[in-house]
């Protein structure tokens, strides 16, 4: 798709599809914000049907393949869903001077550790037949226990914990309606988007993490350190 043929295409779906140009703008917006778009969610609904129309979905795969990203669709059963899926999950074993003009924003060591945590929990409840319509009940009772076993250190302070949980739902990880201020036992549900961005083994990323943390490094610190996502 070079310039002239891009826009050229633009126009025509424009004029072809029944959503307005700024319908198609917020929602290609909303996509590369959020990364997940849900079919059943009610603030999203329109979006997800807007990008699985006829005329819109063949414009949208060719002008995020522009930039090596993919669509990938699911449209069948309880998980209605389309994700933004970056190059550098297309190609893992991309030399690392090769990914860095697709590179993503960094995590922090705790965000990374708590998408290991979901999807480790994730696949425990795949195994228990937990899920509901492709999704799995939690609690941040159960989140901070999972972390002091897992990583064999204490989990971040309530203030970054309940940033860490608007992290995950900012980016389509997990449902939930949260406070403005942390409180026990908070209840969201874990999406099933967290198999497709976390590691498909999460307890043994976890593992040598909780193997090569140093024994003296204190919690301020560790939610300073960054890792690649």
């Amino acid at each position: 798709m070079n310039a002239p043929s891009g826009l050229q295409e633009y126009e025509e779906v424009l004029a072809r599809t029944r959503y307005p140009k700024a319908a198609l703008q917020r929602a290609f917006r909303t996509l590369m914000q959020r990364q997940f778009v849900f079919g059943n969610d009610f603030g999203s609904k329109d979006i997800y049907e807007l990008l699985n129309d006829d005329e819109v979905r063949p414009f949208a795969e060719r002008l995020f393949d522009v930039f090596g990203w993919r669509l990938q669709f699911n449209t069948s059963g309880n998980i209605k869903m389309v994700c933004l899926m970056p190059p550098i999950a297309e190609a893992p074993d991309t030399p690392r001077d090769k990914r860095e003009a697709h590179q993503a924003q960094p995590l922090r060591v705790d965000e990374a550790i708590a998408i290991l945590l979901l999807r480790a929990y994730y696949d425990k409840a795949i195994q228990s037949t937990g899920l509901v319509n492709g999704h799995a009940d939690w609690h941040t009772d159960g989140l901070y226990d999972l972390w002091k076993e897992k990583t064999r250190k204490e989990p971040p302070g309530k203030v970054r914990m309940l940033d860490i949980l608007r992290f995950l739902k900012n980016h389509g990880l997990i449902q939930a309606s949260l406070p403005p201020t942390f409180h026990e036992g908070m209840p969201f549900t874990v999406r099933p988007s967290i198999s497709l961005v976390a590691v498909s083994e999460p307890l043994a990323a976890l593992k040598r993490y909780a193997r090569e943390a140093r024994p003296d490094a204190d919690a301020g610190g560790t939610d300073q350190e960054k890792v690649e996502a």
